[in-house]
């Protein structure tokens, strides 16, 4: 065996223990827009502003199952790779689904919540390009676990580290480095926004109701 061969093999060996924000990265947690007329969300291709502060969510609100949805920005860091004669191209990335592993920072009672893995609507990002994607940082069964008998009002603090999976066009397979964000749980604290001006009415939230929002009136 050779020096080269013995340190491509280290490289190999070694490649799988980093985490991978080469290929497919989420960037940033962006700051929602506001409703449409209509009560929907539009989202462009990358974030207008950024999140600074931690999210929130209301677990017991049952119109949306205690879920809690947010926009985060993917980068597509490969190059396109067209251009070559009679070639096509196959670095467009496919994102599929999300890994999310939760640590509890602070809860009464204490609790533990188990990791989750989720399949999603596959969502494409361009090489050089990005794209907005909403994820489920607190899906329905991590709901279901943090409103369920015996916790009551909870007051908990919980990191979410979230990984994008998928595979590139060429059938590379993509899992992104963890981006963490920190979600407050406050069961049975959120109320309905009441408008400024009491002639209007809030036509809709960005991502949705009962969790940290945009809200507007009309």
């Amino acid at each position: 065996m050779t020096a080269r061969t013995l340190a491509a093999l280290l490289l190999l060996a070694t490649a799988g223990c980093i985490d991978n924000n080469a290929s497919v990265r989420l960037t940033a947690a962006c700051f929602p827009p506001s409703p449409n007329d209509d009560g929907s969300c539009s989202y462009p291709s990358t974030c207008d502003s950024v999140m600074m502060g931690n999210l929130w969510v209301d677990t017991t609100y049952a119109p949306t199952g205690g879920t809690l949805f947010w926009p985060f920005q993917a980068d597509n860091l490969r190059p396109d790779n067209s251009g070559r004669d009679g070639g096509t191209n196959t670095a467009t990335a496919f994102i599929t689904g999300f890994k999310i592993k939760y640590t509890v920072l602070q809860a009464t009672p204490a609790i533990s919540i188990p990791d989750v893995t989720l399949a999603d609507t596959t969502r494409t990002v361009e090489p050089i390009g990005s794209t907005v994607l909403s994820i489920p940082v607190i899906p329905s069964s991590v709901a279901t676990l943090l409103s369920g008998t015996g916790l009551g009002s909870l007051l908990a603090e919980v990191r979410a580290e979230i990984r994008a999976t998928g595979h590139y066009a060429d059938g590379t397979s993509i899992e992104t480095g963890p981006f963490s964000v920190v979600v407050n749980i406050q069961n049975g604290s959120w109320a309905p926004s009441v408008c400024a001006d009491p002639t209007q009415h809030i036509v809709g939230y960005c991502p949705q109701a009962g969790q940290t929002s945009v809200t507007a009136c009309k």
